[in-house]
C-alpha cells in the first residue's frame, strides 16, 4: 500500500552500489528506516531531496508482507544548506535530532512533537545568533509535550508565584515545582531561581522562537541542566553519555 507523508531526513547510508537507506521522523509513523533504490544516482525522483535535515514529502510503498518500507519519489519542501554549512549550528542541530530519535523509535511520534523538530531545524537554519542552551531547552520541550509538564506558575500547595518564590523546587518524582516552604517529600530536588522558572513556563507554553536565543545569567546555568537532565532521566530514561543518548 502507497502514502505519502512528510518527513525529515535524520539520516542517510549506502548499501550496495546505488542504493540508500533513509533514517526518518514523520508525524504518524515515529522514526522509520527506509530503502530508496538507485537514490544516490536518481534525478528525477529524488533530486535535491536526499540530504540530512531535509524536510520532505515522500512517497513510501510497503514490501509485500510490510516488513519494509521503500522510498518511491520525493518532493523537497525545505532545505537546510546554511545549517549543514556552519558547525557551529549543525551541533546542535544534529543533537537534538539524536534525541528526537532516542524518543521516538519507531511508532511513537505524534503530530505535535514532528512540529516542534521541523519548527527547531527552520529557526537553526535562519538564524546563527542562537542561545547554546537550544538543544537543552529542546529536550525539555519534548518532555513537557509527552505529558511530563510540572507548572511552573504557582506552587501547588500554597498558591505563591513561584517567580518571585526564594527557592522554587522542582520535585521531580512528584512532577510539580514548590515553594521552599511547601517542598516536602522524598526523591530528586532541584532548587531553581525565579529566572530558570521563567524560561521552562515559557519553553512549556510558547514554541521555539520564544526561547531559541535565550541567554541565563550564570547562576542559572548549572540549575537549569539540573532540572532538565532530572526530568530527562526521571521521565524518558535518557542520558546524554559518550556523544550519544543512552537508556538509563
Amino acid at each position: 500500500m502507497d502514502f505519502t507523508e512528510s518527513s525529515i531526513i535524520l539520516k542517510v547510508g549506502s548499501f550496495r552500489e546505488i542504493d540508500l537507506w533513509v533514517r526518518l521522523a514523520t508525524p504518524a509513523h515515529g522514526v522509520v528506516t527506509a530503502f530508496a533504490f538507485g537514490g544516490s544516482r536518481s534525478r528525477r525522483r529524488f533530486m535535491g531531496c536526499l540530504d540530512p535535515l531535509n524536510r520532505v514529502d515522500f512517497q513510501f510503498r510497503r514490501s509485500g508482507r510490510g516488513e519494509y518500507l521503500y522510498l518511491m519519489e520525493g518532493r523537497l519542501v525545505r532545505g537546510c544548506p546554511e545549517l549543514r554549512a556552519d558547525a557551529a549550528r549543525l551541533g546542535p542541530a544534529v543533537n537534538c535530532v539524536k534525541f528526537y530519535e532516542a524518543v521516538f523509535e519507531g511508532p511513537d511520534g505524534t503530530e505535535e512533537s514532528f512540529a516542534l523538530l521541523a519548527e527547531a531545524l527552520e529557526v537553526m537554519e535562519a538564524r546563527a545568533d542562537l542561545s547554546p542552551l537550544l538543544p537543552l531547552l529542546f529536550r525539555a520541550k519534548v518532555v513537557f509535550l509527552q505529558g511530563y509538564a510540572p507548572g511552573f506558575g504557582a506552587c501547588p500547595r500554597c498558591g505563591k508565584d513561584l517567580r518571585t518564590a526564594v527557592a522554587p523546587t522542582l520535585l521531580v518524582e512528584q512532577g510539580v515545582v514548590a515553594c521552599a516552604e511547601h517542598a516536602h517529600g522524598s526523591g530528586r530536588r532541584v532548587v531553581l531561581d525565579p529566572w530558570t522558572v521563567d524560561l521552562l513556563e515559557t519553553v512549556r507554553m510558547r514554541g521555539v522562537r520564544r526561547w531559541a536565543d535565550a541567554v541565563p545569567p550564570d547562576a542559572s546555568r548549572r540549575r537549569l541542566f539540573d532540572a532538565v537532565d532530572a526530568l530527562v532521566r526521571y521521565h524518558l530514561g535518557l542520558a546524554w553519555e559518550d556523544g550519544r543518548f543512552r537508556r538509563v
